[in-house]
């Protein structure tokens, strides 16, 4: 049983009633189209181009072989120190802080800046085959490795449903 990221569901889409009128009319096409007009002309500069990162997440992988369950995480540029995984009530957590390398330098300028600083942290439900006890984890080349063995003894309980009539 592999972990389960949750997603949201897209949301529904109403088809709309024609009979109202819910075109719109030239009126309103002809003001939107000057709001964009004057938007363009009057702050072509006012909005970033590009949009901020909000936060900083590394990537992380899942696998899952007849034995465990394997999560890996990039983390470059962190240390063993900065990252803290624990296991509670059936959640996995991995939290760290990568800190920025900043060396104050007044004749340097940055002119791009791409790469990401901050806290992060991320939980996991941990499926009800492992055992929170045996977990582990390594950390090597910026990459962190927990391992999550699958507990033989305990086994996911299912059931079948009857369903009766009414």
């Amino acid at each position: 049983m592999a972990l389960v990221k949750f997603q949201r569901r897209p949301a529904r889409i109403a088809f709309p009633d024609f009979s109202a009128g819910v075109f719109p009319g030239f009126d309103d096409a002809e003001n939107r189209m000057n709001r964009f007009i004057d938007r363009v002309f009057n702050e072509p500069y006012g909005a970033l181009a590009l949009p901020e990162t909000i936060g900083w997440i590394p990537a992380m992988d899942v696998a899952e072989n007849a034995k465990e369950l394997t999560l890996s995480a990039e983390l470059p540029g962190m240390d063993q120190k900065d990252i803290d995984v624990s296991v509670e009530d059936g959640v996995l957590t991995i939290k760290g802080e990568k800190l920025e390398e900043r060396s104050e330098e007044q004749d340097k300028k940055s002119y791009l800046v791409e790469r990401s600083y901050g806290t992060f942290h991320r939980s996991f439900a941990l499926p009800p085959n492992v055992n929170g006890n045996t977990v582990s984890a390594e950390f090597d080349k910026g990459v962190l490795k927990v391992h999550l063995p699958k507990d033989a003894e305990v086994k996911p309980k299912g059931r079948k449903v009857e369903i009766k009539t009414i």
